[in-house]
């Protein structure tokens, strides 16, 4: 008797209301609950397709077409702000990790809860918390299969890595986490006084004249991201970037089936506050810019903020740690462009052979550069033979 699965059905979408009743529908939707039509076993999004995927009979389900425009919204800040942070929420059962902080769904029936961020054990129990319902998100688009390929292509560029680290990423599982990030718009007018250097002369007479000048730069910011968690490095937005923010889709439970979702530890106003050091730092770049010159100097500089939006997204990231010499690092990829970042073990022992190399490289440069340029001794020689 043939144990090959079924062949995928030809079906329409379940989750259309058009099988079962909404209400059950959305009840199921709430809490990422999605089983096989087919066979009944989990269906879970299929990265890099517009589909969920069964476990066990391949069978695919569609997931449904919604106008994509929402996920581009901007949402006027202050006034979200002023209704007190009344975002839409969901509860959904989840797990805080004590080391890093992150706070992360996980099933009350798991038996395995490492934290995926730090690799921890978390011992408290599975308990309900409520969550911000992003209005977009960017679905996984590399497979795990593909993130492994991608952490191998990584690690062998590592020359200075210890040896047999390629060896033991292999044998590492990946987690597909959904990292909640905050975007920020805005636009800026800002008001300056400082002082611009040029140099004059030349040789020893070389000298830096300063004159005051005063100026105005206006400038607009368009998603400026700040992760909305407190647990994750700089990596899921910067290393990680960049993000195709083009692409986002209206948020959908089922993109998320089979996938972890980190919940926002950070909120909305301390979002901004963090995104405009950002503001700040920039401007400061096109203030110099108009100052122009050989050197500039910023005495002060006013800036006024105005039409602040922003939209809150999930970002996919694949997440995974590997043991080398009692250490454990982490690596993570980019879910939709399969950009890497990893934290990189070094070898004593090839440092030091590559420090010794290069000193000995650097000896016999220099020999050969004082022989080429020495004095010429040639007539020195002949006269010997007085």
């Amino acid at each position: 008797m043939s144990n090959t699965p079924p062949p995928p059905p030809d079906m329409p979408n379940p989750w259309s209301g058009t099988k079962i009743r909404q209400a059950e529908a959305e009840n199921r939707r709430d809490n990422r609950e999605f089983p096989c039509p087919n066979c009944g076993s989990d269906l879970r999004f299929d990265p890099g397709t517009e589909a969920m995927k069964c476990t066990h009979c391949e069978a695919e389900v569609e997931v449904p077409h919604v106008d994509d425009e929402a996920a581009q919204v901007e949402n006027d800040l202050w006034d979200q702000i002023a209704d007190g942070d009344t975002l839409r929420t969901v509860e959904t059962p989840s797990l805080n990790c004590n080391t890093c902080g992150a706070s992360v769904e996980f099933d009350a029936d798991e038996h395995s809860r490492l934290c995926p961020f730090c690799d921890n054990a978390i011992v408290a129990d599975v308990t309900m918390q409520r969550s911000i319902v992003p209005q977009g998100l960017l679905p996984f688009k590399v497979q795990e299969k593909e993130a492994h390929e991608l952490m191998y292509a990584w690690l062998v560029k590592r020359w200075f890595a210890p040896s047999g680290i390629t060896d033991n990423a292999d044998t590492e599982h990946f987690n597909g986490v959904y990292v909640p990030t905050w975007t920020y718009d805005a636009y800026t007018d800002t008001n300056y006084t400082g002082k611009r250097g040029v140099y004059r002369g030349s040789g020893k007479n070389r000298r830096i004249h300063w004159t005051r000048v005063s100026g105005k730069v206006t400038g607009s910011f368009d998603d400026v991201l700040v992760s909305g968690s407190k647990s994750v490095s700089v990596e899921f937005k910067d290393a990680l970037a960049p993000w195709p923010l083009q692409d986002l889709e209206t948020y959908q439970t089922e993109f998320l089936a089979g996938f972890r979702a980190e919940n926002h530890t950070l909120g909305l106003e301390d979002g901004y506050n963090e995104s405009q050091q950002f503001m700040h730092a920039k401007t400061r770049d096109w203030i110099k810019a108009d100052i122009g010159g050989s050197k500039q100097v910023i005495t002060s500089a006013d800036t006024r903020f105005s039409d602040e939006t922003f939209k809150h997204i999930l970002l996919p990231v694949w997440i995974t740690h590997y043991t080398l010499e009692s250490q454990r690092y982490r690596m993570s990829v980019n879910g939709q462009t399969g950009k890497v970042y990893g934290q990189r073990p070094f070898s004593r022992k090839k440092l030091a052979i590559g420090a010794l190399v290069g000193f000995l490289a650097m000896v016999v440069i220099g020999g050969l550069i004082s022989v080429s340029t020495g004095p010429e001794i040639e007539n020195y020689i002949r006269s010997s033979n007085w």
